[in-house]
């Protein structure tokens, strides 16, 4: 019997964001976080409420409440979703950022 070796397909190196320097948070990118996350905001109106949400569950309480402190602008929130999407969906920030327009 055949062994068919899918290791280095599983991804297992950990992801992260960096929101400024010294500002690098992990994101949860595991297919049960992010079913979660798709299921918690899938009948939901994009808004802020939901961009925290998402955030929270991605990449933790203490990275969202840092990004609170960082009073960032709307364009800067929709740039960490935008991040973060392309991270779960291990493509690039650019190609994310022309799904959203």
């Amino acid at each position: 019997m055949a062994v068919i070796d899918i290791s280095s397909k599983l991804g297992k190196e950990k992801a992260t964001i960096k929101l400024a320097e010294g500002k690098v948070y992990e994101v949860d990118t595991s297919a049960d976080n992010y079913l979660l996350v798709q299921e918690k905001i899938k009948n939901q109106d994009f808004s802020i409420d939901v961009m925290y949400q998402m955030i929270e569950m991605l990449m933790g309480k203490e990275a969202l409440k840092e990004i609170k402190e960082m009073k960032l602008t709307i364009p800067g929130l929709k740039a960490i979703v935008t991040a973060l999407a392309a991270v779960v969906n291990e493509e690039s920030y650019e190609e994310m950022e022309k799904r959203f327009q």
